[in-house]
């Protein structure tokens, strides 16, 4: 059985992740970046999961220098 938490968290990020994706779409036209951003993400999780945080760590600040470049572009 799946635990409560769990699958909220599941929940959360999933949206998360489709709103910036929307996000991005909407107001850069850039599908392929927010595709490339959520790979990213997933290569993170499994990172994470697999107790490498130092890759883990490198791809947060990847993720976050892309968001901070496009927020600055606006």
């Amino acid at each position: 059985m799946f635990k409560q938490a769990n699958l909220e968290d599941e929940i959360y990020r999933s949206m998360e992740k489709q709103l910036v994706s929307n996000q991005l779409d909407n107001s850069h036209g850039f599908k392929r970046l927010a595709q490339a951003a959520e790979l990213l993400n997933k290569a993170a999780s499994i990172f994470e999961q697999a107790g490498m945080s130092e890759a883990v760590k490198g791809i947060t600040q990847t993720l976050q220098s892309l968001s901070d470049t496009l927020n600055g572009a606006k």
